[in-house]
């Protein structure tokens, strides 16, 4: 369908794109406190018996733990609901690649964009449709937009259009946090550290307990310490003080420095693993499972998830960890990414404009909602007790997400998260309702760029980027000493720190003004 002379501008900027996007922190999110539920009723979510049924193209990103099938019953209730079918392409490897084929060849009427720059980006050359222009059509998706006015502010382009709808509700549970060994624990009469110094002591003791171990676990190069930083009062990038209503750099700030002294004693009295910057997910499980590290800094999931990966849910126990103050401006905080990553677009010259937008609309309305959260009475779910239950073959959420296709890419764009917190355990839940209510950092924003910013950043954070983590690196590691830190300061605002710290204040005053 595309005009390639379009894509061909398309790719070369897209390329840019993708460097700025693989180096940004810049987040949002909006507030779990918000309901799921929010919509206005619509005619979409009449019934389409009557009416010639429209097939739509869809290409969608589809999870390796759960694949696409022909067979899910949840598009089955949207055609029975609305008339619509659709025929999905799934690629199986490099979804980015066969996107920009399918943008270069035949658009498929809707799709999954793997982030806002790249909505963005395809939606500035005039190959995805720009929402704003079509509200009279959407009446839910308005009325969701107005009820959650961070999400809005996370959706904009660089010009205030709106090229990419957002998922909301799975975020909720993507959040990063701390957990310890309970069990381990109580069994040595310790407790929970609330502070970094508390942190180092038990830290200390339980090596003196067990002398293989490193009692804190931390891994994956450094992508820990934007979470980390948060208890610090800092951030690993650009963030915005909200309470000063500035634009500051976390990784030149006292509180971030005092993060990596500790961060540097640790290591060398061999509390975090030596080669936790090498280490990956199943080294980080191996040194849980043999009782070779007691505290963590992972997904919040963990809680759930290790102890089954283990194999060991009998004498095995994670629990959540309130986040350890770090410094004097410290705070007990969690960083949270906000909304996934994944957005949903739709090309600009479908011939199925209406039905389009009929799909995503009803997507957004409380009916929507119910039908992707839920699926079908008497299908995938009973009542009992007053109380809705997925079948018993959905042992959990993968397992219901894997069957039925309910929560996976290209079926929803909203989901209620209360339906499933009966499947994970009362750790888990009561972890998140006190992550939700008061462990988590203000939400940072996420900017849209010009072109002409692109470029600049595209450049100048690749160079900045790429120094700062290598000197952290050897700060951590103890090859560069801290007494050089004003040092290590000047030379990363020598790299032309100024001028990026002004193109993201400049993008998130520009955003506010589409707001107002």
């Amino acid at each position: 369908m595309r005009n390639k002379s379009v894509i061909s501008k398309v790719l070369l900027v897209f390329a840019m794109v993708l460097a700025i996007t693989a180096c940004s922190t810049q987040k949002s999110n909006t507030s779990s406190s918000e309901t799921s539920n929010s919509g206005t009723s619509s005619t979409s979510s009449t019934k389409s018996e009557n009416n010639p049924k429209v097939t739509l193209d869809m290409m969608v990103f589809q999870h390796p733990s759960w694949p696409y099938k022909e067979d899910w019953a949840i598009y089955k209730y949207y055609e029975e609901k609305l008339g619509i079918k659709f025929k999905v392409t799934a690629p199986p490897s490099d979804y980015d690649t066969a996107l920009n084929l399918a943008f270069a060849g035949d658009t498929p009427d809707i799709m999954i964009v793997s982030n806002l720059a790249q909505a963005n980006t395809y939606g500035s050359s005039g190959a995805l449709l720009n929402f704003f222009d079509h509200l009279d059509k959407l009446p839910n998706y308005s009325k969701f937009l107005e009820d959650h006015p961070k999400v809005k502010s996370a959706i904009l382009s660089a010009d205030g259009k709106n090229y990419y709808l957002p998922h909301y509700g799975l975020e909720q549970t993507s959040r990063r946090s701390w957990t310890y060994r309970d069990d381990i624990f109580k069994k040595n009469n310790l407790k929970a550290p609330t502070t970094w110094d508390e942190m180092y002591k038990a830290a200390k003791e339980l090596k003196k307990l067990y002398p293989d171990s490193y009692p804190i676990a931390i891994y994956d190069n450094l992508t820990g310490l934007t979470n980390i930083a948060a208890g610090f009062g800092t951030w690993y990038g650009p963030y915005v003080d909200y309470e000063k209503d500035e634009w500051r750099y976390g990784p030149t700030e006292d509180s971030f420095k005092e993060m990596l002294r500790y961060l540097n004693l640790f290591y060398k009295e061999g509390l975090i693993p030596p080669d936790f910057m090498a280490m990956k997910r199943d080294q980080f499980n191996d040194l849980l499972a043999q009782d070779k590290a007691f505290i963590a800094n992972d997904y919040i999931g963990v809680i759930d998830e290790v102890p089954v990966i283990i194999q060991r849910t009998d004498d095995f126990s994670l629990d959540y960890m309130t986040p350890p103050i770090g410094g004097n401006n410290g705070k007990p905080y969690n960083a949270y990414d906000g909304l996934l990553n994944r957005g949903m677009a739709v090309a600009a010259d479908t011939k199925n404009l209406d039905t389009v937008l009929k799909y995503v609309d009803f997507l957004y309305s409380p009916e929507g909602i119910e039908l992707a959260t839920y699926g079908r009475e008497g299908e995938t779910y009973y009542q009992k007790d007053g109380a809705r239950r997925f079948n018993d073959e959905y042992v959990n959420f993968a397992t219901l997400r894997k069957s039925t296709g309910i929560a996976t890419y290209g079926s929803h764009l909203v989901v209620d998260m209360k339906a499933y917190s009966y499947m994970s355990s009362d750790k888990f839940n009561k972890a998140m309702e006190k992550i939700q209510n008061g462990n988590e950092a203000p939400l940072q924003p996420r900017l849209a760029y010009t072109d002409a910013e692109n470029e600049t950043l595209t450049m100048k954070n690749a160079e900045i980027n790429k120094y700062r983590d290598e000197q952290i690196a050897k700060f951590i590691l103890g090859q560069r000493d801290l007494s050089t830190w004003d040092q290590y300061v000047s030379e990363i605002q020598k790299l032309g720190l100024d001028e990026v710290m002004k193109i993201n204040e400049d993008a998130y005053r520009r955003a506010q003004s589409f707001l107002k």
